[in-house]
Formats: C-alpha cells, structure tokens, sequence
C-alpha cells in the first residue's frame, strides 16, 4: 500500500506521471482511486461553497484523468473487462453542474477519448472489424494521440497475427514529424510503438528488419535514458539473437559497449560506478 494520505489532487496527478514512465500499473490503481475519491470530495465541497485549496487544473480533468489512468493500467493488466467499466465513468461528464468553457473543453475531451478507448478495448479482444472505423477515428484525431493510437493497433495485429501495413503506411509520415519528444511519457510511447513495430516485423517473417530496428531502439532508448524501455529491447534481442546475421551481432557487441563506455564511470578508487538515470 502506498502512503498516500494528505497528498492533493496535483500530487497524485504527478505520482501518476511517474507510475506511468515506470509502467507501475498496480501502483497506478491505487492511487488512481485516490485521485477520482479526492476529486468527488473536493467537487461536493465546491457545490456547497467551501472552497478547499486552489488546484491548478479543473475537476472535470481529475475525475477524467483518475479514471482513464485506471483504465489504462486494467488494459495492461490485461483485464479488459474493467477497463471498459472505467471508461463509462468519463464518457460522459455532462452531470458535472456549473460547466464553464474550460470544464465543458475538458468533458468534450474525455468523450472522445472515451471512444477510442472503446475501440482500444475492441481491438485487443480480437474485434479486428473495428480497425478501418479506428483508423476512421485516427485521421480525425488529436495528431498528439497518433502514438498511442498505433501503439494499439500494434499490439492487437501482434497479438491475433494479421496485417497491419496499410495503417503503418497511411501514418509514416506524420510519425515522422512526432518522432521523439521531450516529456518522459512521450518518449515512452516513442520507444513502445518502435519496440512493437520491430516484434510485429519479426512476426511477418521480416526478421532481417526486425533485428535492424532493435539495433536502432537500443541506441535511442539509451540515449534518451529510457531504462524501461532499453530492458524490453534488450530481452527481445536476446530472444531473437539465433537469426542475426554475424553483421548484426558485431553490430550490437558495439552498442552496448559504447552504452557502457558512456554510462559506467570509474570512481577515484577505481569502483565502479552506474549512472542512475539508465537504471531509472
């Protein structure tokens, strides 16, 4: 159990940011609930005037953000069935009372996300005649969500094994523009959509390719200090190391000794010691 007493609701948004980076999704449940029971209370006391503390966002965005987050973290967990029970809790945010613009922005935001989250859901449980009205959805959508979008459309093509060329094709440009950013949880979705690209690639039977794009994660995801995801390229190369060409052994003997080159520093004493951030 996390220690999340006399944490407002701020605090818990940013616990949420970081449980995310380090993919923490049992830890996300826990303080998501926190999050959506501290925004009720703090939205009953708002309708009774009492005014609690100033919070830098509105609480539409908290109960929204709480619920979507527990939705996200089920979804990973592989429990579906709950990740479509969270949805229904912002789908529709209308009964919130005294909708300003900004309040009505941010409803208006969490129904669509609401809708992509369903198809999200339908995706992974094999519903593959849901990916043209998906892909519908996409070319309409927020281009910041284009990631994760794909990143779903990876995972449900990986999962039940059919072709997803088309829908790559159609985004590869604008996937170009997106590349890395520089929040964490961008980068995240950077590194995972490119991992899934490489093990959908080795799925399709291109696995010269395949080896090819995780030799090139490898070098991003340690130079934007991604741990969590430089640990996923490694396993999977180690699981596909048999059908590297001698090229592309030498070829990653030579990343990672340049990565330990870089990240591992020799004291005064001559211990050695680790950077922390690759270890994150």
């Amino acid at each position: 159990m996390l220690e999340l007493d006399g944490m407002n609701e701020d605090s818990l948004t940013d616990m949420l940011k970081v449980s995310f980076s380090w993919e923490n999704w049992t830890a996300i449940l826990e303080i998501s609930d926190k999050l959506f029971e501290l925004a009720i209370m703090t939205y009953g006391s708002q309708q009774q005037g009492m005014k609690r503390y100033s919070l830098k966002k509105n609480i539409a965005y908290y109960l929204g953000y709480s619920a979507c987050m527990k939705g996200i973290a089920y979804q990973k967990l592989g429990n579906l069935a709950e990740s479509r029970k969270c949805i229904r809790l912002y789908e529709d945010m209308s009964w919130i009372k005294d909708l300003n613009q900004e309040v009505l922005t941010e409803v208006e935001y969490y129904k669509n996300i609401a809708i992509a989250n369903t198809f999200v859901i339908d995706l992974l449980e094999g519903k593959t005649e849901v990916l043209p009205d998906y892909v519908e959805f996409i070319r309409k959508g927020d281009k910041e969500e284009l990631l994760a979008c794909l990143i779903t459309v990876l995972e449900s093509a990986i999962k039940y094994n059919f072709c997803i060329d088309w829908v790559l094709d159609e985004f590869k440009e604008q996937l170009k523009e997106l590349s890395c950013r520089e929040k964490k949880e961008d980068i995240r979705y950077y590194i995972d959509y490119m991992h899934l690209s490489a093990i959908y690639l080795y799925k399709r039977q291109k696995i010269h390719d395949a080896i090819n794009l995780t030799l090139y994660i490898l070098v991003i995801s340690s130079k934007l200090y991604d741990g969590t995801g430089f640990r996923k390229i490694v396993s999977f190369y180690e699981h596909i190391r048999s059908h590297a060409s001698a090229e592309q052994q030498e070829s990653y003997r030579n990343i990672m000794k340049n990565i330990l080159e870089r990240e591992f520093l020799k004291d005064e004493k001559g211990d050695l010691v680790i950077n922390s951030r690759i270890a994150d």
